[in-house]
């Protein structure tokens, strides 16, 4: 229960401090794909394309977004 609130009100950012959201906007620009087709997936620490399976790690993404 307590991990659920928690997750509430946790910042939106990554392991790296990057904002997720803008992370992924990024993302999609860059490769022409919707923004849907991205996640973060917090507990590995990388950006994955849900559509073809492209992972991106977040230490390996260039100063953006920051």
């Amino acid at each position: 229960m307590i991990s659920m609130i928690k997750e509430l009100f946790s910042s939106n950012k990554d392991s790296s401090g990057k904002n997720i959201d803008r992370v992924i906007k990024h993302l999609a620009a860059q490769n022409k794909t919707s923004v849907y087709a991205w996640s973060y997936i917090k507990e590995q620490s990388f950006y994955e394309n849900t559509k073809n399976g492209r992972r991106i790690y977040a230490y390996e993404l260039p100063k953006i977004a920051a």
